[in-house]
């Protein structure tokens, strides 16, 4: 089996709940998932996220992470 990789996708807020609605990818396997926006912020904080949070790019997607690719052992 090849290195798995993984990567997440913040689609927007969701509209007076508190969350954003994100995308893990992971190898291949797209998953949505909600995390808060106070978590999301921290992340961003952290640099987990790499866009400024400002800007929707033509695929719908205001942030994102880089690629992480797992690591032999």
């Amino acid at each position: 089996m090849g290195k798995r990789t993984m990567q997440i996708d913040v689609i927007g807020s969701v509209e007076g709940t508190g969350f954003m609605k994100c995308k893990l990818y992971a190898d291949g396997r797209v998953c949505v998932f909600y995390m808060t926006e106070s978590n999301y912020k921290a992340l961003m904080y952290d640099k987990i996220f790499i866009r400024d949070g400002q800007t929707v790019d033509s695929a719908g997607v205001i942030n994102t992470t880089n690629t992480f690719i797992e690591e032999d052992l």
